[in-house]
């Protein structure tokens, strides 16, 4: 079974006027989380339990190149 993570929060972008390029950005996590199966159908988040403890991605984002 595929099961979904999601994370609600935002995204801060920073933008270097004086290149007129994109210099950093991060996801900022917020406390909501859902889960859900491929068709779209709330699961039980103990589903990504691994021997015990959540299965967990850190929330990295490429950066991007002057």
């Amino acid at each position: 079974m595929l099961v979904k993570k999601i994370t609600l929060g935002y995204v801060v972008q920073v933008f270097n006027t004086d290149t007129g390029h994109f210099v950093s950005q991060n996801f900022v996590a917020g406390d909501t989380t859902e889960y859900e199966d491929e068709k779209g159908n709330p699961v039980n988040s103990e589903k990504l339990n691994v021997e015990g403890t959540e299965a967990y991605l850190p929330f990295d984002m490429v950066q991007p190149v002057d």
